[in-house]
């Protein structure tokens, strides 16, 4: 079970993923229009914790709470691979630079709900 106080965890909860859901699929290749949320998840990490998309991917089998924030789901089993490629996930993290990103922006939550300074500080994604 996941402790709903982690950082990843509230951050999760707190994410606008209803209105991501309206516009990053359209933005991204139709092959991948189903995993929006694991590329929207992994730009968010890759932003406030200046990962590489190599670093989510490796923490995608370390980290229950890396795998629900990209998934929404708690039950994603560990051994399950990510999703999709290395190469796929910068291409498509690439494809939503622009109207994607500004949704994405959006959808977060205030900062009085999060510190957003303390995300970039304390990399707490195990």
């Amino acid at each position: 079970m996941l402790d709903t106080n982690h950082q990843l965890y509230q951050l999760s909860v707190a994410i606008n993923w209803v209105a991501l859901e309206k516009k990053i699929p359209r933005l991204v290749d139709e092959r991948y229009e189903s995993q929006w949320r694991v590329v929207s998840g992994s730009v968010y990490l890759k932003s406030f914790y200046d990962l590489s998309s190599a670093d989510v991917i490796e923490g995608w089998l370390k980290c229950p709470y890396l795998r629900f924030f990209c998934s929404g789901e708690i039950s994603i089993e560990c051994c399950k691979p990510f999703p999709v490629s290395l190469e796929v996930l910068d291409q498509l993290s690439i494809d939503l630079m622009g109207e994607g990103y500004d949704a994405m922006i959006k959808a977060l939550p205030s900062t009085e709900l999060i510190d957003i300074a303390q995300l970039t500080t304390s990399p707490t994604i195990h």
